[in-house]
């Protein structure tokens, strides 16, 4: 799979032909790209793949279905039309809380419970216009505890 296309989020739903529920198999079968599993934590009951290629890290649940992606450079994750990675953080903080008033803003970056992603920029407090380096999407009840 080639990522000079930009890829839509879809809400709780994954991106590029990569849907929440998944398989690790499946979702290998889609993207269809070099894989490497690792353990992101020691602490981890499962492998996270990490597609490099492609700028994407598939985190897994229990039993085996996909739970989250990470999107980070060469990916383009574009929402609602908006490319995100490389934009300005207080820029689309700003446009998310016009859009999700809701958001939960940290010190490096944002989370949106509506739409089931967060934007990080580890500097994101100490430099407001600092870019976005990574993008995660999320399913239902993934940050859960």
């Amino acid at each position: 799979m080639k990522l000079d296309i930009k890829l839509e989020i879809e809400p709780y739903q994954g991106i590029a032909g990569v849907r929440f529920g998944m398989s690790r198999e499946q979702v290998r079968h889609a993207l269809n790209s070099g894989v490497r599993a690792f353990k992101k934590t020691a602490t981890d009951a499962l492998d996270t793949d990490a597609f490099n290629e492609l700028g994407m890290h598939v985190y897994y649940k229990q039993p085996d279905g996909c739970e989250a992606i990470e999107l980070a450079t060469p990916a383009n994750p574009t929402f609602h039309g908006k490319a995100l990675i490389g934009q300005p953080f207080n820029e689309l903080c700003d446009w998310f809380k016009s859009i999700d008033p809701q958001i939960e803003i940290d010190e490096t970056g944002l989370t949106s419970f509506e739409f089931g992603l967060g934007l990080y920029a580890a500097l994101a407090s100490q430099l407001p216009n600092t870019p976005i380096e990574a993008v995660i999407i999320f399913q239902q009840g993934y940050y859960d505890f």
